[in-house]
């Protein structure tokens, strides 16, 4: 079996989650007040019945922190995730992909997931997109954390 080289996308993809995962801010029913005026930079939200974790939401902010929360399962309820992403009341997102508020852009991550970056990272993480040749939302679900994270480092 052949091994994986340090610059091998999927072993990256899967560190920089694994790191993610490692320091992430779990947001719950319990302590979500205290998330409610984070500087939100990007966020990713799955519908219901998308692939992947149905109703997670991931959020980074504009100091590179990463927070989690599931308003299907055991996180929030949708109620109280639109007080963390107060953007939430203005989106409409649907099976058809979705609507950009004001001041937001938005990606299509495929199957029910999607991102949104705030319009001032935006032209940023587009040119990241394309320079990393992304064409499919798929490779787009995959890279996403890691381009805002960056860009968020470059930034502070």
């Amino acid at each position: 079996m052949q091994s994986r080289k340090t610059n091998d996308p999927i072993l990256i993809i899967y560190s920089l989650r694994k790191t993610a995962m490692n320091d992430t801010i779990e947001i719950t029913e319990s302590n979500y007040k205290g998330y409610c005026a984070i500087d939100i930079v990007a966020f990713s939200f799955a519908q219901p019945g998308a692939m992947g974790e149905p109703g997670g939401v991931e959020i980074i902010d504009a100091q590179g922190w990463f927070y989690h929360t599931n308003y299907c399962y055991r996180g929030v309820s949708y109620d109280q995730l639109k007080e963390i992403v107060p953007i939430l009341k203005d989106c409409k997102i649907g099976i058809a992909g979705q609507q950009e508020p004001e001041g937001w852009k938005a990606a299509y991550l495929g199957f029910g997931n999607h991102l949104f970056i705030k319009a001032e990272y935006y032209n940023q993480f587009d040119e990241e997109v394309r320079k990393r040749h992304i064409e499919e939302a798929v490779e787009l679900y995959q890279q996403w954390y890691g381009i805002v994270m960056n860009l968020c480092k470059t930034k502070h």
